[in-house]
This record gives C-alpha cells, structure tokens and sequence, in this order.
C-alpha cells in the first residue's frame, strides 16, 4: 500500500512510515476513527520532516532561498557605508587596493594597521590609503574602517591567480559586466545543496568578449566552476558558494568606487 502526497509527488512505502496501527485499531468506536485518522496524518508529516533530502524542489526554495537576499544585503551594507567615506578616501581605495593585489603580505599589513587606534603607519600603497583616512575629520556614523576591512577580507578569500585576473579587470573597466555575471550565478543556484547545471545568459556575456570573457572565465575557474570559452554551460558546486560570494562582494565594492 502506497500513500501519496499529491502536492509534492512524493510517495511512501507502508514499511518505511512510522507505525500507527495502534491508534486506529486501539479504539473500537466509530466516533473516534476521524480523529485517530488526523493523528496519524499528523505523525506522518512529522515523520517526513525529518528527511530534508528528499523535500522537493519548492520547500527547499522557501526554507533556504533568502541566502542570496542575505548576501545582497550585507553587501548593499558595506557599499552604504562605503559611500560615506570622502572622495579623497575612495579614490584612494579605488587606485590603491588593486596596486596591492597579490602582494598578501602588505594586504594583512594594511588590515593590521587599520585595527589599531590610532590608526598604524605604513609605506607603500596602504600608507596613502592610511594618510588619507586621517585627513577625513568629519567621522561618518559608520567608522570608515569597517568598510575596508570587509573589501580586504573579502580579497583575502581570493586566490593569487584571482588578484591578478581582479586587477586586470580593473584596468579592462569591466567590473560592472562581471558583477552581474556572477550575480545572475548566485541568485538562482546559492541556495541549493547540491551540484546543478546552469547556462549563462547571452546578454551577460555579451560585453565581455574577447579577453574580458577570458579574465571572467579565469575569475569563475578559480573559484571553483568549470568554464570553457566555447560554452555558456557549467555546473553549479558547493565549493564555489564561498569564493564566488566573496568576489561578488568585491566587485560590487570595486565598481562603486569607480563610480564615484
């Protein structure tokens, strides 16, 4: 005997579901089979509550879809608060970091001394971004330091490869092409548990031919996707949820201070 839930087409064998004879044939009474039959429905939905792998595709959206929305929030955060910060400070941000890229040493360095107070003193790229922090009096409501502490740690997750794919981007102006490619990855695909195919869309990939679509591809790779130049088509994997989400941070961040 088989009981279906026609909502989900999900079946269940008789054997596999808890047994609940007892509730039915323990009661002789006719008036309390309704209610015994409710109670059994009720352990059966409990029973299949604590199988997670096999939730169809609609439930495990509704239980688990807002990670992307989460993700674009705490960026959309960072990106605010970045926006406080003076023209000086960004366009120094902007010139700055990515002259940095690859160079770990002096990226930890830079994140060391913006977490002392005050703030440390260096040489090099970090020291003018440094300087140009003390000249900002005017002390947002968020500190500033926070900001570019998030755009560091995020780097920090990046491969060397990515740090010098991240600077030629820059260069190439095509941050903003690559932020919605690796957008249009995460949104559908960052909640799910498993690795699923995915085809990227033509328009995204439109402006980025060429050597762009190279860098991009290399960006994506490094992360954990396998891309070929020829083809749209790639894999959804767990082990690109992190790198990904941190150069999707990234790029959102680096194109806001291009813009400004």
């Amino acid at each position: 005997m088989r009981v279906f839930l026609h909502t989900s087409g999900i079946s269940w064998e008789k054997e596999n579901m808890p047994n609940t004879h007892s509730l039915v044939d323990s009661v002789g009474h006719g008036r309390y089979r309704q209610k015994d039959m409710l109670r059994k429905v009720v352990v059966c939905a409990a029973y299949m509550e604590e199988i997670p792998s096999v939730l169809p595709i609609g439930r495990i959206e509704k239980r688990f879809g807002q990670e992307f929305k989460h993700l674009q929030e705490e960026v959309s955060q960072q990106m605010e608060a970045l926006a406080q910060l003076t023209k000086g400070v960004q366009d120094a941000l902007f010139h700055n970091i990515p002259a940095m890229l690859g160079d770990r040493e002096a990226l930890q360095e830079l994140m060391d001394m913006l977490e002392q107070e005050p703030l440390g003193h260096l040489s090099g790229p970090g020291g003018t971004i440094l300087n140009e922090l003390r000249k900002d009096s005017s002390y947002p409501p968020v500190n500033p330091k926070y900001p570019i502490l998030y755009l560091l740690e995020a780097i920090m997750v990046l491969s060397d490869i990515q740090h010098d794919l991240l600077a030629q981007s820059k260069e190439k102006r095509i941050l903003l092409h690559q932020r919605e490619l690796v957008r249009s990855i995460l949104e559908p695909n960052l909640s799910y548990p498993w690795n699923i195919p995915f085809t990227l869309k033509p328009e995204l990939l439109a402006p980025l031919q060429g050597e762009g679509l190279a860098i991009t591809y290399g960006l994506l790779e490094e992360c954990g996707l396998k891309m070929q130049l020829d083809s749209p088509r790639s894999t959804w994997d767990l082990e690109a949820k992190k790198p990904l989400s941190a150069l999707y941070g990234i790029l959102s961040m680096l194109q806001q201070l291009a813009e400004a």
